[in-house]
């Protein structure tokens, strides 16, 4: 009787199994290797904004009491304005708050302009050093807020002089030393609470 060849491979099957298995093996090693980016398990997209525990819990335990609180339970979030901000109506002026939003952990930096110049334009002169310009702020999201603080950040470390577009005429902004380190200090607290500063 002959042999049935059903059950068995061929030598030349066996030879390509073996050879497309050691590949596979020696390709992922390879690749492990140089493999830098970790993988992101935590089920959130990645955010610039995201804060750590630690710098939440600094902020609402030590940093917090400077600010006037606001919360809104209906957004699920919590506003800190700065206790010695401008709260002066009668004149024009330009006032940061931080933003805590619970439910993604994130915190977002605001701009909140008594004006209704849009955009909104702000002049600045550094006396002493001949420099000058203009930063234009013409609204939009989280991203467009902390974009203008940044951009206005080097300058008022600068101790320049600054003027704010409103009512069709430039007014002075930020002259009381008290109004321009509560900005300052805004924008500080935001960047240590979201690390972008220790």
């Amino acid at each position: 009787m002959a042999k049935s060849n059903k059950g068995s491979l061929s030598p030349e099957l066996i030879r390509l199994l073996k050879i497309f298995g050691i590949g596979s093996l020696v390709f992922v090693l390879v690749m492990s290797f140089f493999n830098e980016k970790r993988a992101n398990n935590s089920g959130r997209e990645p955010s610039p904004m995201r804060m750590t525990d630690p710098e939440r819990i600094y902020f609402k335990n030590v940093r917090s009491s400077y600010y006037d609180i606001e919360i809104r339970r209906d957004a699920k979030m919590t506003v800190y304005r700065h206790g010695k901000r401008s709260k002066d109506t009668n004149r024009p002026t330009l006032v940061f708050s931080i933003i805590i939003n619970q439910h993604s952990d994130e915190a977002y930096i605001f701009l909140e302009p008594n004006i209704e110049e849009n955009p909104i334009r702000v002049k600045w002169s550094i006396p002493g050093k001949n420099q000058e310009g203009e930063i234009t702020f013409e609204g939009g999201d989280k991203f467009a807020h902390l974009e203008f603080a940044q951009k206005i950040t080097p300058i008022l470390q600068e101790n320049a002089i600054f003027e704010v577009r409103g009512n069709e005429k430039w007014v002075p902004l930020w002259e009381d030393e008290k109004e321009k380190n509560a900005v300052m200090v805004t924008i500080e607290d935001y960047q240590k609470l979201i690390g972008l500063v220790r």
